[in-house]
């Protein structure tokens, strides 16, 4: 039984950092495709311009903020009442454990929030195109990020990073931050136990 638990907590390890460095790319290019779309708004016609401008506001629940708001932890029932229902997008049991994953969707393209909960307790969760590029990361940048550092060291050089993802298995837990220009270039930085242990970028000059 000790075996079992051990080759699944590494195989679960190495799927969430594969995992996180994809959510970091999906995230990267949906960067790049909102600058496409900036572009073709900006040539549409004035009154499309205007009907864009009185457009009401967003009352959307799916949003970055209340992507923070979720802790590794909490209950399934908590998280429904923070986003509303949400929608379930697969099922699986392996002994005791009932695996359930869910997904909320946001008001913006391929915007989403997916969270992961094992007997009705949040294990993981990841969030797509919920933030907005706000950072400048180059590659000298992050060639001075180096396996091993903590958080606190790496957003020393690059900044505050965007959480795409989340994961806590039994005491082991990942994160993984995305940093993106405005153009779609990124980097994507994943951690175990505050130690980085993965990077991958795309497109940094």
């Amino acid at each position: 039984m000790g075996n079992t638990k051990k080759i699944y907590k590494k195989w679960w390890l190495s799927l969430l950092v594969v995992v996180g460095l994809i959510a970091g790319v999906t995230t990267g290019c949906g960067g790049q495709s909102s600058t496409n779309g900036s572009a073709e708004s900006t040539s549409a016609s004035a009154d499309d311009s205007k009907k864009k401008e009185e457009a009401p506001k967003s009352d959307s629940k799916v949003t970055y903020d209340n992507f923070m708001k979720i802790a590794m932890g909490d209950s399934i029932d908590n998280v429904n009442a923070l986003l509303g229902p949400g929608k379930e997008a697969s099922s699986s049991q392996i002994g005791d454990i009932k695996s359930v994953t869910y997904t909320w969707d946001g008001d913006g393209l391929l915007t989403s929030i997916t969270a992961t909960v094992q007997n009705n307790v949040v294990t993981s969760k990841m969030q797509v195109g919920l933030k907005k590029d706000n950072v400048d990361i180059t590659l000298d940048k992050y060639n001075q990020v180096t396996e091993g550092m903590t958080y606190a060291q790496v957003s020393a050089i690059l900044g505050e990073g965007e959480l795409t993802s989340q994961m806590k298995i039994m005491d082991i837990e990942n994160l993984t931050y995305n940093w993106s220009n405005k153009g779609g270039t990124n980097a994507t930085l994943s951690f175990t136990g505050d130690k980085l242990t993965a990077k991958s970028q795309f497109g940094l000059k």
